[in-house]
């Protein structure tokens, strides 16, 4: 075999094994190549670099690499890992097994890079695979051991709507953007941040001696780093975006037993209704005490569900001109305690909207109303819907087989929805508008004015109604900046014909001057607090038609 036959054979080896070499003079900085046909080196273009400097300066482990070599000993090996870009929508991970020996006098790092699956747990610049449990383990070690004179933060990421891209890609492709999601965060992350895959598809920050802005700019880095371009997938290109839950303990104070816990609740909580979601663990929220409260609120609603204690109270909606006239009444949920209390929503919704139960409320809810309904055959109701119930198939049901019999009921039903949950996914909200439509029942934008929505999603949607958010109602009489901001929201509903609703009513100035702009409809203590049972409600019917 001549040397021409051995480089062609050694090539086709290093092809077959996806293998490429390197050696770099340390003296000179030249940087020679072999297996520049690979894939990984068709993907990176690294066989283009002729330089250890250039080599140096597209890695982040650039300088720690660097200073290996040049005080490695004769023989010394070493294993790096870093991330090479592949376009504008990713990158590829390469393991670089470097040796630092001698050629005719001169030093050299000779080098065996291999493409590898993206990292499973980062600190600083030292990456090794481990498990979730040793993940979340070394985490918390990490900031345990760090001084109390320092700030901790505990970071949780997750990606949006990962349950409809699985859903509809299907999990191999999820599994491509999940991984690609956990490079892009190991690229934008702090340097000196712990990095670790902490659940299937959630990954952590631990990272010691930042300053809450500090920690804040530099998950706004992460969120953007991996929004900013779509992942190219084997079924096409993926627009991914992420929303994070922080645990930031200042200096001086004692770190929380589980911080981990606590970013999950700030996650969870800052996911409610939106995207790109980024929210602090609030003070003084203690993680053991935070799930056994949600824990407690969860049995609670379940056991009120069993029980048919989940019951209906009804807020009047009156006309603005006539407010001795309901336009309609508005349906919220209350618990009737073992004792005969009456328990509030804000008791119990956090947490069965953080624990994925909101499902079963709201069809408890729509049953509730639908019996009401066909009972009083004059009566309107709205209903609030969440943004899981969109998609619930059940609740579906339950609303087509109850206007099966009495299709009427549902000209007399108002859907409110608010408008973080209708755009999340404008299709899907639109399709189920429609499909709900043509049962006859209208839609009212909820909140209107604390979100999003833009002019483009009110042509869409075409919403029957707005209800004006009650942080601009209450007490508008004294307050000129809330006097603008209702006017304008009472020109834009004139424009697309939508009725408008005012919450939070609390006194006749504020009515007036309501009435005044032009609003429609008044609702407030001003004019009814919820009741569970209003004089229009027939006493003798029987309990479980007004309860779930």
């Amino acid at each position: 075999m001549d040397d021409a036959q051995a480089a062609l054979l050694a090539e086709q080896v290093l092809q077959g094994f996806e293998i490429s070499l390197y050696r770099w003079n340390l003296a000179t900085d030249a940087l020679v190549w072999n297996g520049t046909r690979t894939a990984l080196m068709e993907a990176t273009g690294l066989h283009r670099l002729a330089s250890g400097t250039a080599f140096a300066d597209l890695r982040e482990d650039g300088g720690e690499r660097g200073a290996w070599a040049l005080a490695a000993r004769e023989g010394e090996l070493c294993r790096f890992l870093f991330a090479v870009p592949t376009g504008p929508a990713g990158v590829v991970w390469v393991e670089d097994c470097a040796r630092r020996v001698t050629v005719e006098g001169v030093p050299h790092v000779a080098g065996v890079l291999r493409r590898v699956a993206a990292p499973r747990l980062a600190r600083g610049h030292t990456l090794r695979s481990v498990s979730e449990r040793d993940a979340r383990a070394q985490l918390l070690d990490h900031l345990t051991r760090a001084s109390v004179t320092e700030d901790r933060s505990y970071t949780i990421f997750g990606i949006d709507n990962l349950r409809d891209v699985n859903r509809v890609l299907g999990p191999d492709v999820t599994d491509e953007i999940v991984a690609e999601v956990e490079a892009r965060i190991f690229a934008h992350r702090p340097p000196s941040a712990m990095m670790g895959r902490v659940g299937s598809a959630k990954f952590a920050l631990a990272e010691v001696g930042a300053t809450a802005q500090a920690v804040t700019d530099g998950v706004r880095r992460v969120m953007e780093g991996v929004g900013r371009h779509e992942i190219v997938s084997t079924a096409g290109p993926v627009a991914v975006t992420i929303s994070a839950g922080i645990c930031h303990t200042p200096r001086g104070t004692r770190l929380p037993s589980d911080p981990m816990a606590n970013a999950q609740t700030a996650f969870d909580e800052g996911r409610i209704g939106r995207v790109e979601g980024l929210r602090f663990a609030r003070p003084g929220k203690g993680a053991a005490n935070e799930r056994e409260r949600y824990s407690l609120a969860a049995r609670m609603v379940m056991d009120a569900i069993a029980e048919k204690r989940l019951t209906i109270a009804y807020q009047p909606v009156v006309r603005a001109e006539e407010p001795a006239k309901i336009a309609f009444h508005e349906c919220l949920t209350r618990i009737v305690d073992r004792d005969g209390t009456l328990i509030s929503a804000g008791t119990f919704m956090p947490a069965i909207e953080n624990l994925g139960l909101i499902r079963q409320v709201d069809r408890a809810i729509l049953a509730g109303a639908l019996d009401t309904l066909h009972a009083h055959p004059g009566l309107r109701l709205s209903v609030n819907l969440s943004p899981q119930s969109m998609n619930d198939t059940e609740w579906m049901t339950i609303l087509e087989r109850g206007l099966s019999d009495r299709p009427d009921a549902g000209d007399r039903l108002i859907l409110e929805i608010t408008e973080s949950s209708a755009i999340l996914d404008p299709a899907r909200t639109l399709a189920f508008m429609n499909r709900c439509r043509a049962r006859g029942c209208a839609f009212a934008l909820d909140d209107f004015g604390a979100g999003y929505t833009s002019f483009k999603h009110f042509r869409d949607f075409r919403f029957d109604a707005v209800k004006i958010d009650g942080s601009f109602v209450r007490g508008i009489a004294k307050d000129p900046d809330n006097r603008i901001l209702v006017r304008t929201l009472v020109t834009i509903a004139d424009h697309f014909n939508m009725f408008t609703v005012a919450e939070f009513v609390e006194d006749e100035a504020d009515a007036t001057l309501l009435r005044d702009m032009g609003i429609d409809c008044l609702q407030g203590y001003r004019y009814g607090q919820p009741l569970v049972n209003p004089a229009w409600l027939q006493h003798d019917r029987p309990r479980d038609r007004l309860l779930a």
